[in-house]
């Protein structure tokens, strides 16, 4: 089904909360809705005599027709809550509103109670009485009116004034019918289709047809809306629910959103677009009453390092929901992002709808192939990261307002990876090894360098690399490999010796205070290393290395360093050490995973061999 037609068949399957404020205020329009910012709630009785008058702002659903929905410059009044300028000044505007509200007050006595207060003209006095300014034509008014016994004097609250205005607009339905591209029925077409769906994008519109009166006629068509006939009803249905979602779990920059839902019941998908443990937190899986957010990571690691994608899967269908997995399969997810390119026009720029369990799949093998180990809650983890991180990896950390357009760019282009299995761009990749194989370009904003800052971006970008070898069917473990003969993979591990070399020394040679916080030769040779790796190592290993490897031999563990040295440069296959070409990506991985290496497991070996010295 189309994006429209999802949209519209969600709403019909939530009509139970339709007008029903959640507990962020975000409310699915009835029909003839939308919704409005009001500045000033004018409070009668049910005479229409007035009580009191508060300024306060505040968003509320209000009844609308077809033309004011969509109004811009050209006058088009609301039919009950309105702007001083229809209310009061401005008779042509004023005999508007009141004609409207007089058609349909006597489908509701409340309405019927307004139309009597706004018919004597004393709004303006009133509302300068209670203290409040009312020059301002744009400043809008809501109405509420109190009765005896009534609980729900506010009349953007009352479902009864909602339905009253529904009756109504049946019974203003034009005769003409046409056949709606959307629903296959026959019913009066929309000619105007309703702005303000995405807030951030201002009043731009989904859908916008020409007025049939400055139609310029061409080929098949003779009518304006025959090229997309819509009917209101849809209309309004798959506008209100975009709205609505967007408001209650859409993943937003900028003027760009992005929804992922179930459509046969509207709830949130798993988002396509979060880190591993972002995304098991969203779902709340591991959140055990009691648990720390150590306690979650450890918990959620130690389950998903074995048979990770088993366990995943599980975790994404609804462990622990029987309800949930009661559906899991049943359902189709539909993702949707929007974006405004001007102020009043709104495109769909990706839509993609999938059988729930292909794309609990999609995601599932986006996170195995496309993770690494990042430091989380007080701990190394397994992760894969959330498309902003990949983002900054790839063009650096948000600078300026020009970075949301990029930003939006490649949100869009991992939607593409994720959910239709495109390869990573190898520009992409190369952009973000680039990055940060020059370590120093990651600065903290009071100066000097930010290390954590540039050791998290290696780790983005070893998982960008491992993806992308893996989609080209070269299996990287996320353990070191002490077989691996790739020459870009062993080449990182030598580089990740030299500095954990030279910081192990200065550690042990400030007695383990830790107080030498420059950075390594290794560190800061690395961007020459990436490019000319055979003549930075000999720099590296004979003008930089030697004094810290006479400390370590003296302190009994410097043998068992050249050791390692030497098992590395026995693997290079012949020839392709004394190589000066470029190193690709997957020396990263090499350089990481041999550093994670040296601070576990090999650290408690050269301890064993130094007290074997003794």
């Amino acid at each position: 089904m189309s994006w429209f037609g999802n949209l519209a068949e969600t709403y019909n399957r939530l009509t139970s909360i339709v007008g029903v404020a959640d507990e962020k205020g975000n409310i699915l329009l009835p029909p003839n809705h939308m919704a409005m910012n009001t500045d000033v709630c004018v409070t009668i009785d049910g005479q229409g005599n007035f009580c009191r008058a508060e300024a306060g702002k505040l968003n509320i659903p209000i009844p609308c027709t077809e033309d004011s929905a969509s109004r811009t410059s050209a006058p088009a009044a609301h039919p009950l809550h309105e702007q001083i300028g229809y209310l009061a000044p401005d008779e042509k505007r004023r005999g508007m509103y009141f004609k409207q509200l007089a058609a349909w007050s006597g489908y509701h006595p409340k309405v019927e109670a307004v139309c009597k207060y706004v018919e004597g003209g004393t709004l303006i006095g009133d509302l300068q009485a209670s203290g409040i300014e009312a020059e301002n034509p744009k400043l809008f008014v809501r109405f509420s009116v109190q009765t005896p016994g009534d609980l729900t004097p506010h009349l953007w609250e009352d479902s009864a004034v909602a339905a009253a205005w529904q009756a109504y607009c049946e019974t203003t339905q034009p005769e003409d019918k046409t056949l709606c591209y959307v629903t296959g029925e026959t019913a009066p077409v929309n000619l105007k289709h309703p702005k303000g769906v995405n807030p951030a994008a201002n009043g731009a519109k989904l859908i916008s047809c020409n007025d049939e009166a400055n139609y310029t006629y061409r080929g098949r068509f003779i009518k304006p809306y025959q090229a997309n006939a819509i009917s209101a009803k849809a209309s309004h249905q798959a506008h209100a629910m975009l709205k609505y979602l967007i408001a209650t779990q859409g993943y937003r920059c900028d003027s760009q959103a992005i929804v992922a839902w179930a459509v046969e019941d509207g709830s949130a998908a798993p988002p396509p677009l979060a880190s591993t443990q972002g995304l098991l937190d969203s779902l709340g899986v591991y959140n055990e009453p009691g648990q720390t957010e150590t306690d979650k990571v450890i918990a959620a690691v130690g389950e998903l390092d074995s048979d990770f994608a088993k366990k995943f899967r599980s975790a994404l269908a609804g462990k622990g929901n029987a309800r949930q997995l009661q559906n899991y399969g049943k359902r189709h997810i539909a993702v949707l992002v929007v974006d405004a390119a001007t102020t009043g026009r709104m495109a769909v720029t990706y839509y993609q709808d999938l059988p729930e369990n292909e794309y609990i799949d999609r995601i599932v093998s986006w996170h195995a192939s496309c993770r690494w180990w990042f430091w989380e809650g007080g701990r190394a983890a397994v992760s894969t990261p959330s498309a902003d991180r990949i983002i900054a990896a790839v063009f650096g950390e948000p600078r300026g307002e020009g970075y949301d357009k990029i930003r939006k760019q490649g949100r869009e282009r991992l939607l593409h990876c994720i959910l239709n299995g495109e390869r990573i761009d190898r520009g992409r990749l190369d952009a973000a090894v680039k990055r940060v194989s020059n370590p120093f370009s990651y600065d903290k904003q009071d100066g000097g360098w930010d290390k954590p800052k540039w050791e998290n971006a290696v780790s983005v970008a070893c998982a960008i690399v491992r993806k992308y070898y893996t989609d080209k069917k070269e299996e990287f473990s996320l353990e070191l490999d002490s077989t691996c003969r790739d020459r870009d993979y062993l080449y990182g591990r030598l580089l990740a010796l030299a500095d954990r070399i030279e910081s192990y020394a200065r550690y042990r040679q400030t007695g383990g205070n830790d107080t030498d916080k420059r950075p390594t030769n290794a560190v800061r040779y690395m961007s020459a290393f990436a490019v000319k790796p055979f003549r930075t190592w000999n720099l590296i290993r004979s003008q930089q290395l030697p004094p810290y490897m006479q400390y370590l031999y003296r302190i009994g563990i410097g043998e068992w360093y050249q050791r390692q040295i030497d098992a590395i440069m026995a693997l290079f296959p012949e020839n392709t050490f004394e190589s000066d070409s470029n190193l690709s990506g997957k020396y990263l991985m090499g350089y990481s995973l041999q550093r994670r290496a040296l601070n576990t497991k090999n650290m408690e070996e050269e301890t064993e061999y130094a007290e074997q010295k003794d």
